[in-house]
């Protein structure tokens, strides 16, 4: 008999466990998922769930004016956002019908804009091309063509159309320049000799001195070997802040949820009395309580998602007071590890609240991760960004005759107190987009 109980307490607990185990599956995802991102992730839960109800916000009605502190803070969010760039076949078509084009020649051109890859190159080969203009019907011989070419890379940007990056450079060479032919050498012939610094090569060669063509190179960096491609970026998602920090009057700095653009999650009344009524088969019973049940664990999910991701940017921002009231270049060192610590969670919890998620503050809105640094040395050394700033800066000052070695800016930062190995400053340089010291030479 004691062995039977036994038996129905560890099948209770099992059960217990399995149901506990999607539960706490949903609470990690619901953690997890960025502002942004919430909203669909809601809308697809409600969608399978008929006890799930999600409400977006209302938009504010018409009415009496905003604060004027609600509305600074309006626009201080909209500055904060990424710009929006136009497409680039938008911007092309745009050019295409301000001119006076016959219908059959406007056709080709718009079928090559379609063609055109990510960096504004037309890649494809003529008879690729017009392979692939006969299978869309496009009417015309392969004299059509040749006429739709040009009239493409007479467009602007200057080098949309170009076959690969060097026809797209000598597009935008000035075929009127006393400069013309030197440039169109440099482009056809010694591009990797110029990406290797060989300039006295290259300078023999064209019969130039070093001084003329650090000149001709000078008008090369005016162009733009992608000339597509600042055009062709998808346009940047809105950043929705899930943290807000604002200074307030006594000094200190409030923390909180941004919930204004979050949805409403609730539990439909109607199914939840259905789950209790006892006039219904106990089918319809069933199914309503399970309905009701998984429409809570959302519900609690998204609560616990609010709650723990207030505690862990309370506890950054704790840390990194200096940040805000003084900006970049005043982080902090510290890591996931010490905010699970204090708030005694695991390290997994941490890294989940702070996943995609934004801090909209005075200096912007930036990653939550942004702010966890890892020490570079001493616990009162610089955090890693800005150690990384020290370095570029000492690049910055360098005499470009005489480019400083990764040896020498380590000999240099341990003179001003910060004790780094010249591979950890090779490393910053190369995160830098910084040459080696010999590609950064300049002759004279």
């Amino acid at each position: 008999m004691a062995s039977s109980r036994l038996q129905q307490g560890l099948h209770a607990r099992a059960e217990q466990q399995l149901l506990l185990q999607p539960r706490l599956l949903q609470s990690i995802e619901v953690l997890q998922i960025p502002a942004q991102d919430l909203e669909g992730w809601l809308r697809e839960a409600a969608e399978s769930n008929e006890a799930l109800m999600v409400e977006m916000p209302e938009l504010p009605s018409p009415g009496p004016r905003p604060s004027r502190e609600a509305t600074d803070r309006h626009d201080e969010m909209l500055r904060n956002q990424p710009e929006r760039e136009r497409g680039l076949a938008e911007d092309l078509e745009e050019q295409l019908s301000l001119l006076d084009f016959d219908s059959s020649k406007a056709s080709w051109v718009r079928f090559l804009i379609s063609c055109l890859d990510e960096n504004g190159y037309l890649s494809p080969s003529d008879e690729e091309l017009y392979r692939l203009a006969h299978e869309v019907g496009l009417e015309g011989n392969p004299a059509s063509l040749g006429p739709a070419i040009a009239a493409l890379q007479g467009l602007e940007p200057r080098g949309i159309g170009g076959r690969n990056m060097v026809e797209a450079l000598l597009l935008q060479l000035d075929g009127e320049s006393e400069d013309y032919s030197l440039l169109c050498r440099l482009l056809e012939d010694f591009l990797q000799d110029l990406a290797s610094n060989r300039l006295p090569v290259v300078a023999r060669a064209l019969g130039v001195d070093l001084d003329e063509l650090g000149l001709l190179i000078e008008q090369l960096r005016g162009l733009d070997p992608r000339p597509g491609a600042e055009l062709n970026v998808s346009q940047a998602p809105v950043l929705r802040p899930d943290i807000v920090i604002e200074p307030e009057s006594d000094g200190s700095w409030s923390v909180r949820l941004e919930r204004s653009s979050l949805p409403n999650v609730t539990i439909d009344r109607e199914v939840a009395d259905l789950a209790k009524e006892k006039d219904s088969s106990r089918e319809v019973r069933d199914w309503a309580r399970d309905r009701v049940e998984r429409a809570r664990w959302v519900v609690d999910a998204v609560a616990q998602r609010g709650e723990t991701l207030l505690r862990v940017a309370t506890e950054v921002f704790e840390r990194q007071r200096a940040f805000l009231e003084d900006g970049p270049g005043h982080l902090v060192a510290f890591t996931m590890g010490q905010v699970a610590e204090v708030l005694e969670v695991h390290v997994s919890t941490v890294s989940r609240a702070v996943n995609g998620k934004y801090v909209q503050c005075p200096w912007g809105i930036l990653p939550l991760r942004h702010f966890f640094q890892v020490a570079t040395g001493s616990a009162d050394a610089p955090a890693r960004d800005d150690l990384c700033e020290i370095v570029r800066a000492i690049f910055e000052g360098e005499d470009a005759r005489e480019p400083l070695s990764d040896e020498a800016v380590a000999e240099e930062l341990d003179r001003r107190g910060y004790s780094v190995a010249r591979r950890t400053v090779a490393k910053y340089r190369r995160q830098l987009g910084i040459a080696s010291s010999y590609r950064r030479r300049k002759y004279t």
